[in-house]
């Protein structure tokens, strides 16, 4: 069984649910907001584990121990606010405690592992790793002291993009270095991550296991993570090389699935800007009319069958 976590307001989640319904493989959508309120979950210390989830409106039943295969497309949303709006900030910590032990007792496949998708907020170390691989990526630094930055400015092309560390939902700010300057002054002694800016078109890349589906974004702005939804997208089929170098990112940081935000420089070259290990796609996927969720169900599917088969066959050993 595929066991598929995710909230009730995540599309993305739900699509990808709604397709393995409609393929007639078993599968449960868990959404960690209805517990402890409208939910009971009971599992061991063993290892392989055992254990139930019984939802409290009559909902079948799911044996622990027959989920071969997880989709999580985002680990910390499910703890966003308990769904009864009254769980306090100690009660949440240890929900998620209580939660984050069962899942990684699981025996199963996960698409992603969870300590990738808990590692993805640490943009910089991520792209440290995908340089280790001669993968190219942006001069970047993480600093508050405005003379370093100057001196980084200096060794890069005419602009910064620029953004205060650790805001994962803001977006990047484009300019010279005096114009750098007046803005951060409103922000004294915050760590600010500053990149070079590569010039070329923007593509985003969608790796599903060794498939990789892209498309140029045709936006004005300096940055196009997110969701795309204002965004023109249009369909390439990326040479080989870049296939290779999407596939050796996503495996660099343990990604089965994720997009790679690429720049293709005016002399060919390709540049890894991010790689994200939650990405949306549906706005993709309906403007370039390319399969990601249908491939990433496929590949659910099989990773399903697998885990599957290799039980039945330990057990026959």
């Amino acid at each position: 069984m595929i066991l598929v976590l995710g909230t009730a307001e995540d599309r993305h989640a739900a699509a990808v649910y709604n397709k393995i319904v409609a393929r007639g493989t078993r599968v449960a959508y868990f959404d960690a907001r209805l517990y402890p309120k409208d939910m009971t979950i009971t599992f061991d210390g063993c290892l392989p584990m055992s254990g139930t989830i019984r939802y409290r409106d009559g909902q079948a039943a799911i044996d622990l121990s027959t989920v071969n295969c997880v989709y999580c497309r985002q680990w910390d949303a499910l703890f966003a606010g308990a769904a009864d709006g009254h769980q306090d900030e100690v009660e949440q910590r240890e929900t998620e405690a209580s939660l984050g032990s069962l899942f990684r007792g699981l025996e199963c496949q996960w698409i992603n592992p969870l300590d990738s998708l808990n590692n993805s907020r640490y943009r910089i170390n991520q792209l440290q790793k995908i340089r280790a691989q001669g993968i190219r990526v942006p001069e970047i630094i993480v600093s508050n002291d405005f003379r370093r930055v100057q001196a980084f400015f200096s060794v890069t092309e005419e602009k910064l993009l620029y953004r205060p560390s650790g805001w994962s939902d803001s977006y990047w700010n484009a300019g010279q270095i005096d114009d750098i300057g007046r803005h951060i002054a409103d922000l004294p002694g915050t760590p600010v991550e500053y990149q070079e800016d590569i010039a070329g078109d923007q593509v985003r890349a969608y790796v599903i296991g060794d498939s990789v589906y892209a498309g140029v974004v045709e936006t004005m702005e300096s940055d196009f993570t997110g969701t795309m939804g204002g965004d023109y997208v249009r369909p390439i089929e990326l040479p080989q090389e870049a296939k290779r170098t999407c596939i050796r990112a996503a495996s660099a940081l343990d990604l089965v699935f994720c997009s790679v935000d690429l720049r293709i420089t005016p002399q060919g070259e390709f540049a890894v800007i991010d790689v994200d290990a939650n990405p949306l796609y549906l706005h993709f996927e309906q403007s370039t009319r390319l399969p990601i969720s249908d491939r990433l169900v496929e590949l659910l599917i099989a990773s399903d069958a697998d885990v599957y088969n290799y039980r039945m066959t330990m057990n026959a050993a």
